[in-house]
């Protein structure tokens, strides 16, 4: 019941949008810019910052079971920069995410200066995977992961992803990926600073586990390029290949491959993804076999952040729409997860231009 009335109410809500906006040109719509739908949405939670939490940023969301959905993000306390203190808070909805639990502090004073990054992986025993960074200075960060076997109520201590690594390592929220074979994967970024100053040029590599996240190996680094590539992320293709995508200061996803499961990549080239130096998100809809993308339809701005589908594994994309198109915001950091064949959450925070769009948390429940 509550599908059809989310239908009826976001046909309505749509059609007005998307004529108020054909008639206004649109909102910041540059002559490149393609003019695209609103998509049918709907705003199931939406946190906005203050003075006391200035940021709510990087989390993702999990389907438990048919009806109940765990939500880990990142909580900043004194600042909305990425080294200000933070601590990971989750909520749980127990109506397939139409209402959630008040905000839980629940991870946190474990490093010297934040914990961020949220992922959340359901393993084939039912135990949830939350891996996240912590972060002591800006030379020591690292992924760790933490085991829940009752719902995400308890979890067991952290367990370091990368040992024995040391150094400045980042994954996204939203990028531990489980594969077909057993095989889970993170890929990370690992980066210098000098003079306290980050060389943004970072080596991407992935390190991966086959016995369900108890030890960790290290995969080959990608090749090296005259490029700034950043953040990357994994899915897996229908032939067994794995796709890594990258946020890069070409204007475009770049996108390499892999046929040893993460082992060793190709060189990096660029996609069919128009992109700024922002993070995409790529998954595959379990009920459709397509890959949806939600990204920034931008060569240089993190607004609009758009959603899209491809039906040929990520190569041409197709029914893009608008998630958002807010003059003078960004919108970034997204995660997504499936709740039938045609309706997905999505998770991403959104701000002013000068924030990077780093503030806000908001949740929407979107028609596919």
């Amino acid at each position: 019941m509550w599908e059809d009335s989310f239908t009826v109410a976001m046909r309505h809500y749509s059609l007005i949008i998307y004529l108020f906006f054909a008639i206004l040109g649109g909102a910041s719509c540059s002559e490149e810019e393609e003019i695209l739908p609103y998509a049918f949405k709907s705003n199931v939670l939406y946190v906005e910052s203050t003075m006391e939490i200035p940021r709510r940023s990087e989390g993702d969301v999990l389907r438990v079971n048919d009806s109940t959905l765990l939500m880990v993000y990142t909580k900043f306390l004194d600042g909305y920069k990425d080294h200000n203190s933070a601590v990971l808070v989750k909520r749980i909805s127990y109506d397939k995410g139409v209402t959630w639990s008040e905000e839980e502090d629940f991870i946190g004073g474990e490093s010297l200066m934040n914990v961020m990054s949220a992922s959340l992986l359901l393993l084939p025993d039912e135990r949830i995977a939350l891996f996240y960074l912590v972060k002591n200075s800006t030379e020591d960060c690292y992924p760790v992961v933490r085991f829940s076997d009752d719902k995400g109520t308890t979890w067991t201590a952290p367990k370091n992803c990368i040992k024995p690594f040391k150094g400045y390592y980042v994954m996204n929220n939203a990028r531990a990926v489980l594969l077909s074979t057993g095989r889970i994967i993170l890929p990370v970024a690992s980066y210098t600073f000098s003079g306290g100053v980050l060389n943004s040029q970072g080596t991407i590599r992935c390190f991966y586990s086959d016995d369900g996240g108890m030890t960790w190996k290290v995969g080959n680094s990608l090749p090296k390029q005259d490029i700034i590539a950043q953040e990357p992320g994994i899915i897996e293709l229908l032939d067994g290949r794995l796709l890594m995508y990258m946020r890069t200061d070409q204007g475009v996803q770049y996108f390499s491959y892999s046929q040893n499961e993460g082992v060793t990549w190709s060189k990096a080239e660029n996609s069919t993804l128009k992109s700024p130096l922002s993070p995409a998100t790529l998954e595959r809809n379990p009920y459709t076999q397509e890959i949806v993308a939600v990204w920034n339809n931008s060569e240089t701005e993190r607004m609009p952040l758009c959603l899209a589908i491809s039906q040929d594994e990520a190569i041409n994309w197709i029914d893009k729409c608008y998630l958002e198109n807010v003059p003078e915001y960004s919108a970034c950091y997204s995660a997504i997860e499936f709740l039938s064949e045609d309706l997905a959450l999505v998770l991403y925070s959104i701000a002013p231009k000068e924030q990077w769009g780093l503030g806000n948390l908001k949740l929407v429940l979107v028609r596919l």
